[in-house]
């Protein structure tokens, strides 16, 4: 998948276009993509989504929400349902101004040559999102590109959406967050260098420098996996891990001493040796087991933790 970061006059001289944020490429992103896919193959053309790097409402707005995946994943997820071209832009207050027609003119059929566009049921565009799917088909006719609106999807009566899949998170609710995302919600970063506590007792943790911006689950302790992203070097398949999400309570008097950052997303990797520093990886949240102690002393926290390694084994192989 070859991938732009600018809107640049005839960049394609054809395609069928997916619009959208695709926060979270949920199965409603993903009927709008499939479709375009689809298009592109029926008419033997490229096919291309048209995103943003940043979230709108960050300059619309003055406050963007947090994020269910960043622009990395997503474009992962664009090229796994089989995207040709992703134009990524950045949400200037000059793209802002653009007014609807201006935004389909230069980007969609100058840029992009789009013959068909696919949106979402309650996709908005152009200045003051004052676009809108009827307004995209009154272009197509006078622009002879076709129009596809997809309509709301729902997975087990429930309506998806990334507010919903957002709150489900925060609710800490992984089971049904990951039916309504098609897969495990998923936090990516870089694996650093912390102060080594759990190695000295035992249970050494990879600390995950999350990505900015990136939605953390709420504090406590979650089963789950942690894989590679796609362009990271070499875990070969995900390994199921334990992850504490919190501010490290039992220690709270050396953390507050040394002045470090409160909130931490640590995973110990089951039946696992080797190295994981620098490495870009994911970490996938698969079930909410308890949430933060402070303990009393080291053997209390050491027991709780192998106490949690059981149960995240027993859970992930029950799941599997």
């Amino acid at each position: 998948m070859l991938v732009y970061t600018e809107a640049r006059p005839g960049l394609l001289k054809a395609s069928c276009v997916a619009l959208g944020f695709f926060d979270g490429v949920h199965p409603g992103h993903q009927a709008v993509i499939k479709k375009a896919v689809d298009e592109a193959r029926r008419l033997d053309i490229a096919s291309g989504v048209v995103t943003f790097y940043d979230h709108p409402r960050g300059l619309t707005r003055g406050q963007a929400p947090q994020l269910l995946t960043v622009i990395e994943q997503r474009l992962d997820l664009f090229e796994a349902l089989g995207v040709d071209h992703a134009m990524v832009l950045t949400f200037s207050e000059e793209l802002c101004r653009l007014s609807p027609r201006e935004y389909v003119e230069n980007v969609l059929l100058g840029s992009m040559g789009a013959k068909s566009i696919s949106v979402g049921h309650n996709h908005h565009f152009g200045r003051n999102r004052e676009g809108d799917a009827n307004l995209l088909r009154q272009y197509g006719q006078e622009d002879d590109f076709v129009v596809h609106v997809a309509d709301m999807v729902f997975v087990d009566g429930l309506e998806v959406s990334s507010s919903r899949i957002r709150q489900l998170i925060e609710q800490k609710d992984m089971p049904l967050a990951a039916s309504l995302l098609s897969r495990p919600y998923a936090v990516r970063g870089t694996i650093v260098g912390g102060a080594q506590r759990g190695r000295k007792i035992g249970f050494p943790t990879a600390n995950v420098s999350a990505a900015f911006n990136q939605l953390i689950p709420p504090p406590g302790v979650y089963a789950g996996y942690i894989r590679q992203a796609k362009d990271g070097p070499s875990l070969l398949q995900p390994m199921p891990c334990v992850i504490n999400i919190g501010y490290r309570p039992t220690f709270s008097e050396e953390v507050k001493q040394n002045k470090e950052n409160p909130l931490t997303v640590e995973a110990h990797v089951l039946d696992f040796e080797g190295d994981l520093y620098d490495q870009t990886l994911e970490v996938q949240f698969v079930q909410y087991l308890r949430g933060e102690i402070k303990f009393e002393g080291i053997k209390q926290l050491v027991d709780q933790i192998a106490s949690d390694c059981q149960s995240a084994r027993c859970y992930l192989a029950a799941c599997t």
